[in-house]
């Protein structure tokens, strides 16, 4: 088993991993980031949206897409296990459509804890707009294929939008922001933040200070994989 795994972002498509949300012809689109985490690091808050209880189950040697249908989805043991930025067929099981190296995502992404943890499983059957997440994971999956970051913000944009529609709070809006949203299931954890470069995010960072927590995460991909899943 690995000794230390990445946590992921998701992009659009969120829920439609879920087999009983699933759609035939949809997609989910997600991408692993580092810091990776390890039994003794783990550099994030839990309840985060980040795949954390996936990475867990990996890094304990347990079957962690088994582990996670128990309560919801497949997307997040199965990306950090096959890691970098992935489109996935929705449905029961995973399917990888195809991924890509993720690096234009380099020095242009951050999370900012939004101050209090979720729990997934308790929001999997909440009422939300499908068909609109679906367009956007069709966006996404359209801008990955041409490597268009500005795309893949639109994407994440129009996945906001439908958060918002779950009545999810306004997110801090700054300056030089290209696109956010709420990692995983939303209504708290991290939101990613998305930039046009390097130096916007960390203006970003140094102009907040110690008033938000904020974590600069990086794209990974391990071109091996982890493992199956």
């Amino acid at each position: 088993m690995p000794k230390s795994v990445p946590l992921r972002v998701d992009i659009a498509g969120g829920w439609l991993d879920v087999p009983h949300h699933a759609r035939p012809g949809a997609f989910v689109v997600n991408c692993t980031i580092g810091p990776c985490v390890t039994q003794d690091s783990w550099p994030y808050q839990f309840g985060g949206g980040l795949g954390g209880s996936a990475a867990k189950a990996v890094l304990d040697g347990v079957d962690a897409v088994a582990s996670e249908l128990l309560s919801a989805g497949w997307q997040d043991p199965a990306v950090i296990l096959e890691t970098g930025l992935c489109v996935w067929r929705s449905g029961p099981t995973p399917i990888l459509d195809f991924k890509v190296n993720p690096d234009f995502f380099a020095g242009k992404m951050a999370l900012l804890w939004t101050g209090k943890p979720h729990v997934t499983g308790d929001l999997v059957n909440k009422h939300r707009r499908y068909t609109r997440i679906e367009q956007a994971a069709n966006i996404a999956r359209l801008a990955v294929l041409d490597r268009d970051y500005d795309m893949v913000c639109a994407a994440v944009h129009q996945s906001y939008s439908v958060q918002l529609d779950e009545d999810m709070a306004v997110l801090p809006m700054f300056e030089n922001v290209m696109a956010k949203k709420y990692c995983g299931s939303g209504h708290g954890g991290y939101a990613v933040y998305f930039f046009p470069d390097s130096g916007a995010r960390k203006d970003f960072k140094d102009g907040l200070g110690p008033v938000y927590d904020i974590i600069e995460i990086e794209p990974y991909m391990n071109f091996g994989g982890l493992t199956e899943y």
